[in-house]
């Protein structure tokens, strides 16, 4: 089960997180290929997610995705307004016996097991690499895949394969937007992504990994979550950055953590980068949605 907090008695992780953002800012922890890397800022594990640094970042060949800070945010989200919406109770698949037992909303950083293993989490969408897929094909990782609706439109069929080997299709919301800021419709981020992947790859996503990290604890994103569908959100403990250095809140990788990429041009070096310093701490990468 993971080490994680339910939504009835969630931490005040909001002056956490700005720490650690602040540690973040000063090079917390900078691994590399070598697992050469600075000493991490704290003895153990915060209860919140690192500042995601990376999130924000679009591929160079690649339009960025909306802000809500931005008038974009509000065009992307009037254009997908006029294309409706049903919001469905039901439809979830693939949900281990451990998640389906556990029905209350829980916010993880990581994952407790002693299994020698960790999870690789990939966001939004942007790019759909070829180059990607032949490293995912020929180590059959397991994805879960947190995108956001607004770039994948067209590429079903892509994020299907990416994802087949099993790992999930999950909800990183409809444009982008921040959950926590006061012009994000956050109904709407996470109740609409949920029809729409229900209806494009086929099932309810039961996971939520909130843009930026921002608001997992919030009281709105918390209802709507679980009240349309999701049961767990999703943070990390280790980023691999767009330019594929490695940062983790205490190095090396352990078992349990959770690794967010993202897809941008090279992520393929990022995954093998991963995959090759997990080998060296006798870790694989597992399913994600089989331990939580």
């Amino acid at each position: 089960m993971s080490n994680a907090r339910r939504a009835s008695g969630l931490l005040p992780g909001l002056v956490i997180a700005v720490a650690f953002v602040a540690a973040g800012a000063s090079g917390f922890a900078v691994g590399s290929l070598t697992g050469s890397s600075e000493p991490a800022s704290a003895t153990e594990p915060s209860p919140t997610a690192p500042a995601d640094p990376s999130d924000a970042t679009a591929s160079s060949s690649s339009a960025p995705l909306p802000n809500p800070r931005d008038d974009s945010y509000m065009a992307a989200l009037d254009d997908s307004l006029q294309m409706g919406s049903e919001t469905l109770a039901e439809g979830q698949s693939g949900r281990s016996d451990v998640n389906l037992a556990s029905g209350d909303v829980e916010v993880l950083n990581w994952v407790e097991t002693d299994d020698p293993v960790f999870f690789v989490t990939i966001d939004d969408g942007l790019v759909d690499s070829p180059a990607v897929r032949e490293v995912i094909d020929r180590y059959q990782i397991p994805i879960t895949a947190f995108l956001t609706e607004y770039a994948v439109r067209d590429k079903t069929e892509y994020f299907e394969a990416a994802t087949a080997y099993g790992g999930s299709v999950q909800n990183h919301t409809m444009v982008h937007g921040a959950l926590d800021d006061p012009k994000t419709d956050v109904e709407w981020e996470i109740c609409e992504t949920q029809d729409r992947f229900e209806k494009q790859f086929g099932y309810r996503p039961w996971m939520l990994r909130p843009p930026y990290g921002a608001g997992p604890d919030d009281p709105d994103v918390l209802k709507y979550a679980e009240q349309c569908g999701i049961n767990r959100i999703v943070l990390w403990n280790v980023v691999v950055s767009d330019d594929n250095k490695v940062e983790y809140w205490e190095p090396p990788i352990k078992a349990g953590d959770i690794v967010l990429l993202h897809w941008v041009d090279g992520l393929d070096v990022g995954l093998e980068k991963i995959l090759e310093l997990g080998r060296a701490q006798g870790l694989t990468p597992a399913p994600l949605e089989d331990y939580i």
